[in-house]
């Protein structure tokens, strides 16, 4: 087993695999939305959490390419079938959301894409996401900076938390009230915006379009890629895991421009798990 990968070759892969997982999506997607051919969509966890085929099979592909590479790498992947797969004592573990907005790509939109992310005891070293009928490609690796479309990645001079557009997971923390109403907790903000994707929503931030992202159970794999790009272009970033110990578990977590981390990553860490305290007491 190698212990001492060249990080540009990780980058090499991580890149060939999205660009590859990027073209099955498209085919996927005109397989279902232009040649009329059915697409099963099914429950995980609720009618927030959907899967359909695509996503198992484009998880399996992103995994077999990655083998033909490092057969002994581990994974931590969105679905199920990769969790024995690899050596035990290899420390690299590849991060796979074969396809984020699901919700999305099941009502024809096109925001959706695939994230896939290489980590060495716990610290991210490369990734790469696709959206593939955006024509976005991001890439970036640890000391090597964060692109997209080849482009060095810029992000936004943020003035201040209260002008700043921000995304994050909407329904994902709505909390029921006692009349039965669903409320969002937010920071005051100048727009707060949910796409359903997590690609896309960091990407916006990574384009220049919005300042920070924070969200409240998303995956590690939702997250490892963008999360990467977003420290090498000079942004901050931090996420926990709400069950400490459960990789598979969701996180809380915030990415931003420097000038706001610390006033969301508070409104995140601290204010929020207040917030879900005081509802279990309603």
């Amino acid at each position: 087993m190698n212990d001492t990968i060249p990080i540009k070759h990780l980058l090499d892969v991580a890149k060939e695999t999205a660009r590859m997982a990027g073209v099955l999506l498209t085919k996927e997607y005109r397989s279902a939305f232009r040649d009329g051919n059915e697409l099963a969509v099914a429950e995980k966890t609720s009618p927030q959490d959907l899967v359909t085929a695509v996503d198992g099979r484009t998880q399996a592909a992103i995994i077999e390419h990655i083998r033909t590479h490092f057969p002994d790498h581990r994974f931590i992947a969105e679905e199920k079938g990769a969790d024995a797969l690899g050596s035990p004592d290899c420390p690299y573990e590849w991060i796979i959301d074969p396809l984020d907005g699901t919700t999305n790509f099941t009502r024809a939109r096109k925001n959706f894409g695939s994230i896939i992310a290489v980590q060495k005891a716990g610290v991210f070293l490369a990734g790469a996401t696709v959206i593939p009928l955006a024509q976005q490609f991001f890439y970036g690796a640890k000391g090597w900076g964060a692109f997209v479309n080849d482009q060095p990645v810029t992000l936004r001079a943020t003035r201040d938390l209260r002008h700043a557009v921000l995304n994050s997971n909407g329904i994902r923390r709505g909390i029921e009230g006692p009349d039965g109403v669903y409320y969002i907790p937010s920071p005051y903000c100048a727009s707060l915006q949910n796409t359903g994707s997590a690609a896309d929503e960091i990407g916006l931030l990574l384009t220049g379009h919005t300042d920070g992202v924070f969200f409240d159970g998303v995956g590690l794999w939702d997250i490892a890629a963008g999360f990467l790009m977003i420290g090498e272009a000079g942004g901050k970033m931090r996420y926990e895991y709400k069950e400490p110990g459960n990789v598979r578990g969701g996180l809380r977590a915030v990415a931003s421009t420097a000038p706001i981390f610390e006033e969301l990553c508070e409104f995140t860490f601290e204010k929020l798990p207040k917030i879900r305290k005081l509802e279990a007491r309603i």
